[in-house]
This record gives structure tokens, sequence and C-alpha cells, in this order.
């Protein structure tokens, strides 16, 4: 592999040193991967290559790559290419998942048929063997072209096609294909040469697939640097490379002062417009090849200003270059714009009046806003930069992306504890919303998407969050829980088998849930069916809620999908069955119940073990029973209170008698001691 092109993809994708040979992997039970045969000729930005042997036909020449695991691959593709020949394209035997001891995980595997050939290109820096325009057309625009074709009939794009990804597939050299483009995010691997204006100024990994007119463009390049044997701009750095597209258009910088042959020229000019509407097509390469000649393209170029518009030491003579420097110079930005000087600037120097108006009113409401002033500031600049630039990427500060790059930036992210926070921001913020709807003429299917995402985002209990973001925009983006250990769980149907056999590795007496955020997320993004409601009550703070939806998810996932039996998994969740068991009021059903959960484990049924736990009839009975005793509980206490009252009456009662007959008796007693003194005086 090209030295420049291993350094810039470990750049991107902080590769690390190929790890210590160990035993051979094998996928599909077939393909035996030697991971003591690295084949670093054949490896890609961010895959190495390995030797590859199929057990039932030893003489096939094949390799593998293995994917980096910070990195989502491409599986669609990797789906729709499998078992493709075709003319311009390398044949993809098989994929999967295997256990990879060098990394001491299952990573994903692409097996390939091996080239007889070298790589065309070692270096973009390098020299390659020129090809004449008398060759060129039978050697690499035919066949390049059919490969397009069968991409674009499966309704995938390539977005890895450069000169330094190109083989002879025969020793000969006249069989040429394209390489891998499955085994990184689509466009990751792709030098800012290779990408259109609107590409090269996303972030790597959030290029998204784009459609064949990317191709197309990277056709174009790739033409040119096999027509000259050389890059023709290899003397500029990227930023340099990207402001002379953005000011002189790419035929103009890329091809320069070459002299080519006519019908080159014709086809560059087509290939490598800045309009994607005006780029040729499959249809007008395919006249071309017939012999006809199509009227020739003049490049589009951007306004030029009557005078300059100064920012951060350098001056900017139209909208496309100025909104790329300000979109890196975010903070920085927002003053002249709200000073008003961008606004003249447009009205005076570009004389575009109603661009300057729209502007003038976004900052007016921007300064008007009784939201926060930063906030405000900060959607006031993203609405201007699109209105200078429409067919921009989506930027927020220092985040920028294609709508469908989001998925791939966040994994990558993640997967590298990068800061992602921008990229949240921005969904919260409806900032894809205003891309949308400054591209009105665009459909906005994806629109929807959004919404969804930023709802996600407002809910903070396990199952939503930024981790069901993650899944929801990477169908094929296997579960990162740690609970799954080496366990490479990308469908639904794979996850109860990975806890059951991750059960075997829990600590004893553990109560640990067999399920976190990224499980729950996980489950949320795969489930056919509706199942927030179960997720949401995960959340309870009662434990025996949360844990019975947590049951019955699990229950119903195992009766869909299968297997019939998850003894491990079955176990765990018995184990942490207590606070379920204890929502039963009878102390004999509970005793029923921790009775008959060894059963169940060890039959390793999640199904039965819900319909134990949550048996509508037994909670039915069991409500009644102990509705009945509160009932008679209830009766005997007013009894006692009631005979406790009486008592407390009678005492009362018994006590105002009491004093009552000690007055009168002391009266009377009093009576006759006065009248017996009388008579024994008057005696």
């Amino acid at each position: 592999m090209a030295e420049a092109e291993a350094a810039a993809g470990e750049k991107q994708a902080g590769r690390e040193a190929p790890a210590q040979a160990g035993p051979p992997g094998v996928l599909r039970d077939r393909y035996v991967i030697r991971s003591n045969q690295p084949l670093p000729d054949l490896s890609a930005p961010n895959a190495d290559a390995f030797a590859a042997e199929d057990k039932r036909d030893s003489n096939r020449r094949l390799y593998a790559l293995i994917c980096k695991p910070e990195l989502p691959p491409r599986v669609n593709v990797m789906r729709a290419l499998k078992g493709v020949s075709t003319l311009g394209l390398q044949s993809m035997i098989e994929w999967g998942p295997m256990a990879w001891a060098p990394a001491g995980r299952q990573c994903m595997t692409v097996v390939y048929e091996r080239p007889a050939g070298n790589r065309v290109m070692t270096s973009l820096r390098g020299e390659a063997r020129r090809i004449d325009e008398y060759d060129i057309t039978r050697k690499v625009i035919e066949p390049l072209v059919n490969g397009i074709k069968e991409l674009t009939n499966r309704g995938i794009t390539h977005r890895a096609i450069r000169p330094t990804n190109l083989f002879f597939m025969d020793s000969g050299g006249d069989r040429l294909a394209f390489g891998d483009c499955v085994t990184s995010p689509p466009a990751f691997d792709q030098p800012l040469v290779c990408e259109s204006v609107e590409s090269a100024m996303c972030l790597p990994v959030s290029r998204g697939s784009g459609t064949y007119a990317d191709d197309l463009y990277a056709l174009g390049v790739t033409i040119l640097f096999l027509l000259l044997g050389r890059n023709p701009v290899a003397h500029y750095d990227d930023e340099a490379l990207l402001r002379a597209k953005i000011q002189m258009g790419s035929y103009a910088t890329l091809v320069g002062d070459e002299r080519l042959a006519l019908p080159m020229i014709e086809v560059l000019r087509g290939l490598l417009c800045d309009d994607p509407d005006q780029r040729w097509d499959i249809a007008s390469l395919d006249l071309w090849l017939q012999g006809r000649r199509l009227s020739p393209l003049q490049p589009r170029i951007e306004k030029r200003a009557a005078r300059a518009f100064p920012f951060q030491g350098k001056e900017y003579l139209n909208c496309r270059e100025l909104s790329a420097a300000m979109a890196k110079n975010w903070d920085l930005a927002i003053p002249p714009v709200l000073e008003g000087k961008l606004e003249l600037w447009l009205r005076r120097a570009i004389e575009d009046k109603e661009r300057a108006a729209v502007v003038a009113d976004v900052v007016r409401m921007a300064l008007g806003s009784g939201t926060d002033k930063r906030v405000a500031t900060d959607l006031m600049l993203c609405k201007v930069l699109m209105l200078l630039d429409a067919n921009a990427p989506i930027r927020y500060k220092g985040f920028s992306a294609m709508p469908d790059g989001y998925g791939a930036a966040l994994a990558a992210l993640m997967a590298t504890r990068g800061d992602y926070r921008l990229l949240v921001e921005s969904i919260v913020r409806d900032v894809p919303k205003l891309w949308f709807e400054a591209r009105s003429d665009q459909p906005d299917a994806s629109e929807a998407n959004f919404r969804e995402l930023r709802a996600y985002l407002t809910q903070t209990g396990m199952g939503f969050g930024i981790e069901r973001c993650l899944y929801e925009m990477n169908d094929a983006l296997p579960c990162q829980s740690p609970l799954l250990g080496e366990e490479y769980v990308v469908e639904l149907r794979e996850l109860l088998p990975a806890l059951n056999a991750a059960a075997g590795r829990r600590s004893e007496g553990s109560k640990q849930w067999p399920c976190d955020r990224h499980i729950a997320a996980f489950m949320g993004a795969r489930a056919r069916s509706d199942i927030d409601r179960n997720l949401q009550a995960l959340a309870d703070p009662d434990g025996g809620t949360g844990l019975m939806a947590l049951i019955n998810l699990f229950a119903v996932f195992q009766y869909r999908l299968g297997p019939e039996q998850l003894p491990g998994l079955t176990g765990w969740l018995g184990a942490l069955a207590q606070p379920a068991i204890a929502a039963y009021h009878s102390r004999e059903k509970r005793k029923e119940l921790e009775k008959e959960l060894p059963r169940l484990v060890r039959k390793g049924s999640i199904v039965e073990l819900y319909s134990l736990l949550d048996d509508a009839n037994a909670r039915a009975k069991d409500g009644s029973e102990f509705t009945w005793a509160q009932t008679q509980y209830q009766a005997a206490e007013d009894e006692i209170r009631r005979l406790q009252s009486d008592e407390e009456e009678r005492e009362r009662e018994a006590d105002r008698i009491g004093k009552q007959t000690a007055a009168v008796t002391g009266i009377i007693i009093g009576m006759v001691t006065v009248t017996i003194t009388v008579i024994m005086t008057v005696w």
C-alpha cells in the first residue's frame, strides 16, 4: 500500500501498529485467513490485508481485509456486491464477522478475489504508468464505466474511486478494476483531490454515500491522473486545493496548462463539472464511447465581486469561497455579519440586492430573538452560510456533514471517545431542517428522520438519547454494549444468544441487569414493532416493574426469533426476579414461584419465565384475595376500635356515676351527722 495513503488513513482513524499474529481466523467455516501472512500491498487505508484460502478450492487466489472496529463498515454495500462478477469491479467472495485473534475480538472481514497484477498507482505523490489517449478508452474508461453501471443498477455508490484504489486483475495489465469500497465509511479514505467541492468541505467521516455523480467526478480525476501518469496538483495542500477549485473550477485547477487530446478534454470537462446537475451521467458517457460528440460544457464560475471582502487577513472575491472561510472560523465570522458588513458587500460589490435583503432579515430576526443570544447568532450564521453557498454541506460551528453522513460520524466519534457535542447540538437545534429548507428544490425525505432523532435526544431514559440515535442512523452497526464482550451483534436475532453466552461471564451474586443503555437502544432501533413503551418502563422507580418490562421484551424476541433454549440468560433473569416475586402478596404464591424458577431456568425458556411471573389470572386472584384480606383486616380493626371505644365509654360512665354516688353519699352522711348532733344537743 502506498506509504502516503497509509499514513493519511492512519491519521484519520487513529490506527495502531498491526497486532501480533495469532491463530488463523475462519469465516463462515470455509475461508481461512492467515494472520501470519499479511499482504501490505493489498491493504486499504483502514483495513489490513491477509492471505485467505478456500477450504473447498485451495487453488483460488483470495485475500481478506480485516475492518477496523472504530469505523462502521458499509454492510448494505457488502450485501449488494457479494458474488457479483463483472468487468471493472473486484469480485467480493464473502463477508461477515469473524473471531480475529490479533485484535482479541470479532472483526468484520471481507474476502476478495486476489489481483494477479499490481496496484495501478501506489502513491498520489508518486508516478504511475502513463496510459495514452489511444488505450485509455479501452483499458480504463470502458471497464470502469461498466463497474459504475453495475453499482448504479444495484442502487449503491462506490465512493472510493481513486488512482491508488485501482488494480490490474491480470498479470498483463489489461484487466482493470476498482478496489475495496466497503471497509470504511463512504469516501472516508478519499483524498480531497478526488472529491467534489461540496464533499471536500465535509469532515472525511461524514461525507455520506452521495450519488453516482460523485463517483463520476472521482472517475474523471482518475482518468486525468492515468493520462498524465502523475498528480498534476501534488504541490497543493488540501486547503489551497479546495480554494483553487472554488475560485477557478475543478477542470481548470486540475488540468491547468496540460496538453490533452480534444476527445479527452471533452470527457474531462463533462466529468469534472462542478455543478452535479450539469455533470455528465452514464448516458452521456455511453454516447461519448460510441463516438458521439456532445456540446462542450462551459465552466460555471462563481460571480466575482467588484471588490474583495477582507476576512482574517485574506481577501475573498466570491460568496462560496467566503462561506467556506467563515465556516472554518465560526466565532470570528459572526461580528462582521451582525455589523452589516456582509450585507453591504453583497449589495454593492456582488450587486445581489435580493440576497443582501434576505441576509439583513436573518440578522434582524437574530437580534430581535427572545431566545439565548448565543444560540440565535449561531443559527443566524448557519442560515447566512447557506445563503452564500446553497450547495454546501450542513455546517455548524466546527462540524460539517452531508445529511447521510451523520450516522458514520457519530459512530466513529463514539467508538474513539471523541467529542460529538456539536453533532448533537446541530440536531437538537434543527440545523438539518434549515439546510433542507434552503434547498427547497431537493427531496426532503430525510428531514423526518432528523425530527425523530431530535425527539430521541430529548429523552434521557434507557433506550433513548444519543445511543438510540447511533443505531437509528447506522442500521448495520454492531451493538456496542460492553456486556456482549467480543460478540458481533448486528441483527436482533443475534442479541439473546450473545447475552446467553455473556451470562457465563458475570460474577456470582451480581445484580447487574442483562441490559444497558446500548442494548436498550439497539432493541428499540432494530425491533420491527414499536417497543418504546416497554423501554420507558425500564426506568420505572419500581425495580419489579422495570425488570418485568425487560423480561417481556426478551420473551417476545425469543418467541419470534429463537432460540428455544437460553438457560444462561434465563438463569440471569431468574436471579434478578425477587422484586417481581415480591410483588405477589401471598406467601404461598411466592414460595410456589421460587420453587418453580429452577425448572424454567434449566429449560431455558424466557417465555415461560415471563408467563410464570406475570400470570394475569394469578395476579388478578392474588389482587382480589389481597383486597378481601384487606377488607377483613379493616373490619377487624374497626371492631377492635369499637370495643376499645365502648370500654373507654363505660369507664368514663362508671367514673361519673361513682363520683355522683360519692357526692350524694357524702351529703347524706353529713346531713345525718348534723341531725344527730342537733338532737343530742337538744336532749
